[in-house]
């Protein structure tokens, strides 16, 4: 059953503090090799969905270096394939997008004009390895008009402050109601996954009538508003799921990359492997005081220091008697000799000179912005 996949690349810009300031959330990158996007793209590839439009905001330039023709995620095809959908659309409108129904008012041409009966939306900050044939399939069983996919979990606070919930009807799966961030909550709940399927002909009909009324947002608007009077059937997605909607999160979610069962629950799944831009690196190589614990190293890296519990990115360079713990340190940065570090997160292309000292703290980590000298 053919369909059209629809990614919002920024949608949550907002709430991801420094790590956006220069990069979509779609390019945050993740696990030592991959950006967020990687995992929409290898889950719509390896579900079928060969045409993909990726509908861009600001800050999207790297995203586009990123994905290029598509060929690493073989969507680089004559029919269907992946494009790069720009922040204003075909409608005349000013400004940039003020929510996803504002965004898929924008593209409408693009969404008429595809072959393909359903649509599969889906944002960046869900890290999942899931088949969305299984939730098409859902979706046409149940007769829904929007099947929404949702996570059940515990949520912190300021998890639950940046999440849409879902109160699903154990017997019917129906959604029974939609609350959109709520605040001071925590507990287990159903979260969405910020993934939703219908029926192209359905979406057309919604955006027209958003264009008719004024709406510009799909959770407040539609979700929320029209629970009650449309047919919303929620699907479960029970594997791993790391929702990516703070720098808090993000530090988390790539150290849980550390425990051998959550990292297998994700990447170990037989003919849904994880795609990402191929780069010719050598391999890493460990000079003779290195002393690497608990730590998820990257291809391209040279380590001559200690490292515990922490993720390295491609081509990062870890000077001697120098001490990581607890760090990310993302690709071709370079630690100096001397040095240690515990709880910070390095940006791209990031210097530490010989000799510093940088200690933070689990609850409030330091964060050093791209391509920065210290």
């Amino acid at each position: 059953m053919p369909a059209l996949g629809i990614v919002f690349s920024d949608i949550h810009e907002w709430n991801m503090g420094d790590l956006t300031s220069n990069r979509t959330v779609a390019a945050i990158p993740f696990a030592g090799r991959y950006w967020l996007i990687d995992f929409v793209l290898s889950n719509m590839i390896n579900s079928g969905i060969y045409k993909v439009g990726v509908i861009t905001k600001s800050n999207y330039q790297p995203l586009m270096e990123h994905i290029g023709s598509g060929k690493d995620w073989d969507l680089s095809r004559k029919n269907g394939g992946i494009a790069i959908l720009p922040p204003y659309g075909e409608d005349s409108r000013t400004g940039l997008y003020r929510g996803r129904l504002d965004a898929l008012i924008r593209i409408v041409n693009y969404i008429g004009n595809s072959p393909q009966e359903f649509v599969v939306m889906s944002d960046c900050d869900m890290i999942c390895n899931i088949n969305y044939k299984n939730v098409i399939d859902f979706h046409i069983k149940t007769g829904a008009d929007i099947t929404a996919v949702y996570n059940e979990h515990y949520v912190d606070r300021d998890t639950a402050s940046h999440s849409i919930l879902y109160n699903v009807s154990k017997t019917t799966n129906r959604v029974e109601g939609v609350t959109v961030e709520p605040q001071h909550i925590e507990g287990v709940y159903k979260i969405s996954m910020n993934t939703w399927v219908m029926r192209k002909d359905y979406m057309l009909n919604m955006i027209i009538e958003a264009i008719a009324n004024g709406k510009t947002h799909f959770d407040t608007d539609i979700l929320r508003a029209e629970v009650n009077n449309i047919n919303i059937v929620g699907y479960e997605h029970k594997s791993y799921c790391a929702h990516i909607n703070s720098v808090q999160n993000y530090f988390k979610y790539n150290m849980e990359m550390l425990d051998k069962d959550k990292r297998d629950e994700l990447f170990h799944n037989t003919g849904r492997n994880f795609y990402t831009k191929v780069r010719d690196s050598e391999p890493t190589r460990y000079r003779e005081n290195a002393d690497v614990r608990n730590s998820l190293i990257a291809d391209g890296c040279v380590i001559d220091g200690t490292i515990e519990n922490s993720v390295i990115f491609r081509g990062a360079k870890i000077s001697k008697n120098t001490v990581l713990k607890n760090c990310i340190v993302m690709q071709d940065a370079i630690i100096g000799e001397d040095c240690r570090l515990e709880w910070i997160i390095t940006d791209k292309s990031v210097i530490i000179t010989d000799g510093k000292k940088l200690t933070a703290d689990k609850e409030y980590l330091m964060y050093i912005s791209k391509s920065k000298r210290i």
